[in-house]
């Protein structure tokens, strides 16, 4: 004999029900949730914008209008100045660049000097044009890459402190130098749009340095990768024209495959410019 459970007839059969039936439970609910909330206000309740309920939107602060002007482009490349005097003056006062890297100490010292006379050459140009002169460094950048590479670098576990702070420096340069080339065709004024050329060539001349101090010798000199994993190596002429493109760089201990993370860097965007209304 063969025994048969017999479901529960006051319980509800989930199974039993169609993809139709679950829209119009929803829309029951929604709809129940309406009146309710109607019906809450009709009898003076008072509302709170700590709780949201259906047909209600808490308040929001408007944003304030920007626009991106010469200055808003000049105070912006001044920030960014400051980000690789700040990361140069951190690494040299902290003794980074050191073993097979210690020469690279002076140099350090030369590219962050370069940096500084950069700055001050763009923040004259911001006054001029009725500005006011930005000088610290790019909140934006720092948050989303500069501080993560340098707790990457200082990990307890990191065997590469100097030739992570030697590829930290190259990003920087790097992305410095694709700012300028981004901002050229930005610029309303040819007089900067032929400053801020200069300004990118010398922090491309900072960048190929640093590539043959990376990778030294001929095969630094053109796109490479990696034989063992594949990678492509950090180069002085990664391409036939500058590249505008996000980097990847690597930092801190390397996993159980010997990958390190990834940290991503790029040109400021809309959301990281130094407008007018910001300071320091």
């Amino acid at each position: 004999m063969t025994i048969m459970a017999t479901p529960d007839k006051t319980e509800p059969q989930l199974s039993h029900l169609s993809r139709r039936d679950l829209f119009r439970l929803g829309g029951i609910g929604l709809i129940s949730t309406t009146l309710l909330a109607a019906c809450s206000t009709q009898k003076g309740l008072i509302s709170s914008d700590a709780i949201a309920s259906i047909g209600t939107v808490p308040p929001t602060s408007a944003l304030p209008a920007v626009e991106v002007t010469d200055v808003v482009l000049l105070r912006t490349a001044a920030s960014v100045e400051y980000n690789a005097i700040d990361m140069y003056t951190t690494a040299i006062d902290a003794g980074y660049f050191s073993g097979d890297f210690a020469s690279t100490a002076d140099i350090a010292k030369r590219f962050r000097d370069d940096h500084i006379a950069h700055a001050a050459s763009i923040n004259s140009r911001v006054v001029a044009l009725g500005g006011a002169a930005y000088e610290c460094a790019n909140s934006r950048i720092n948050s989303l890459a500069i501080k993560p590479a340098f707790d990457l670098i200082t990990a307890t576990d990191n065997p590469d402190v100097a030739l992570d702070s030697v590829t930290l420096a190259h990003a920087i340069e790097t992305v410095s130098a694709q700012m300028y080339q981004g901002f050229v065709g930005l610029f309303s004024d040819p007089v900067l749009r032929g400053e801020t050329i200069h300004l990118g060539q010398n922090n491309v001349r900072h960048a190929v340095i640093l590539a043959q101090i990376l990778n030294p010798g001929l095969s630094g000199v053109e796109p490479s990768t990696e034989p063992s994993t594949g990678v492509s190596k950090i180069v002085a002429v990664p391409s036939a024209f500058g590249g505008l493109a996000i980097l990847r760089v690597p930092f801190g201990p390397p996993n159980a495959d010997g990958v390190k993370s990834t940290i991503i860097m790029e040109t400021p965007s809309l959301n990281a410019m130094t407008y007018e209304f910001v300071s320091c």
